[in-house]
């Protein structure tokens, strides 16, 4: 769509503030309203047409954040992509921005499948999921095969909920084209193949109840490695007191630890920040003695006194000197890189990269000189500040500038394009004491 009239002239911007403001009045209104005064029939109404335009509101977002990323604002704003972008913007999680920029690129590739949803007759989880299918079965010589099954799925959207139409993707192209059946089955699976190997995934996240929830994705290959590792450590043990109390579930969980462990006592792991791996942990050394210690992870999270008394049993304890507002002591030495004791000063502080909006943790991170060791600045804590590669480059590269604030933390000025009053930024995603 050109941006110029046809007489060459821009069009005035067009304003949705007005359009949007009537349509949160309404919804709000309805909200509002007690539940409990509406009819059968009216419930279950109103119901599917709330449903129908928040699709709508959710493949419109898409779209704007599709022409968003078009204009590279992401990356003008300091982000590293347009999922980083949304979540400080709309602060959601990231799956959730995820599935927005994948249903953008979607919409915009497929103009028929658009209208659809604007239309209400498809949903926004329904066209991420026919987008999904055709991308399994489309070929590039096949534009005509492509656009039909993409007006079948269409027309069954309004019976089947995404997983189905999902799947009905593979038998739909078998029944409008039969010939290129084989041939579509055989590039299905080299591409899931592929697909299965691209997506491969492993995160550790708190789960909000004290715990860490464990999530990933393997291909085959890797799955058959990893199960031979766990097998033998995961078989059920028989103690004194009976079978092993253990469910199947949480032997695997004990047997993953169990490996990592054993890994990390064979000394054939690579440095990690220029230190051999370990598990760092900061805790006051008198508590400790007293056995009420509560221990603090480089990632913030916490761990009971419990657990401190038995790490503190085989642990090394490498002493570090906290000022009344929990920064280290000056750690600073005379060369030019932060490694060892230097490195680690900066990183009790900042907890992973400082730069505002980033979730990166320490071991991603490389320590700056805010002043350029060239002019002069020294390798020490208040020099320093822990970023990431991205952020790193940003910071040497862009109109962003970093210095400390009073309380010895980092602070960031923005460029004036982004933030006329240059006010400074913290991150607020690594928890401090």
């Amino acid at each position: 769509m050109s941006g110029f009239g046809a007489d060459g002239s821009v069009p005035q911007e067009w304003l949705p503030q007005e359009s949007l403001t009537q349509a949160t009045d309404a919804v709000r209104e309805l909200a509002s309203r007690p539940a409990y005064a509406l009819s059968d029939d009216t419930l279950r109404t109103a119901v599917v047409d709330l449903h129908r335009l928040a699709s709508i509101a959710t493949a419109a977002t898409a779209m704007l954040t599709r022409e968003a990323s078009g204009r590279d604002l992401p990356r003008q704003d300091g982000a590293t992509a347009a999922v980083a972008w949304l979540r400080d913007l709309l602060r959601v999680a990231g799956p959730q921005a995820r599935q927005l920029v994948t249903l953008g690129q979607v919409m915009d590739a497929r103009p028929a499948l658009a209208d659809a949803v604007t239309d209400g007759v498809v949903n926004a989880a329904q066209a991420a999921a026919i987008g999904q299918a055709l991308a399994d079965v489309a070929a590039d010589d096949e534009p005509a095969l492509i656009a039909k099954v993409e007006t079948i799925l269409i027309g069954h959207a309004a019976h089947f909920e995404p997983t189905i139409l999902r799947r009905l993707g593979e038998r739909v192209i078998a029944h409008v084209a039969p010939d290129l059946a084989d041939e579509r089955l055989r590039d299905r699976l080299d591409r899931e193949a592929r697909r299965a190997r691209q997506r491969r995934a492993f995160s550790i996240f708190p789960d909000g109840l004290g715990a860490m929830r464990v999530s990933g994705v393997l291909d085959v290959e890797g799955a058959a490695i990893v199960t031979a590792a766990l097998e033998p450590l995961s078989a059920p043990i028989r103690g004194i007191d009976g079978p092993d109390p253990r469910t199947a579930t949480a032997r695997r969980a004990d047997a993953l630890v169990e490996v990592c462990r054993v890994a990390l006592a064979c000394d054939g792991l690579p440095d990690n920040g220029g230190q051999p791996p370990q598990v760092n942990v900061t805790v006051d050394f008198d508590e400790l003695r007293r056995s009420v210690a509560i221990g603090q992870l480089d990632s913030g999270l916490q761990l009971s006194p419990s657990t401190m008394r038995r790490l503190a049993c085989s642990a090394q304890i490498l002493p570090a000197v906290m000022d009344a507002a929990s920064v280290p002591i000056d750690l600073g030495r005379s060369r030019r890189l932060f490694t060892g004791t230097a490195r680690q000063a900066v990183v009790l502080r900042d907890r992973g990269c400082a730069f505002p909006g980033c979730d990166r943790p320490p071991r991603w991170t490389d320590i700056h000189h805010i002043i350029p060791w060239s002019e002069g600045g020294r390798t020490d804590r208040d020099n320093g500040v822990a970023l990431c590669g991205f952020h790193h480059r940003l910071i040497h590269h862009s109109d962003w500038t970093v210095r400390l604030g009073a309380d010895q933390h980092p602070e960031f000025i923005p460029p004036a394009h982004i933030d006329p009053g240059r006010r400074p930024r913290r991150n607020p995603y690594h928890p401090r004491k």
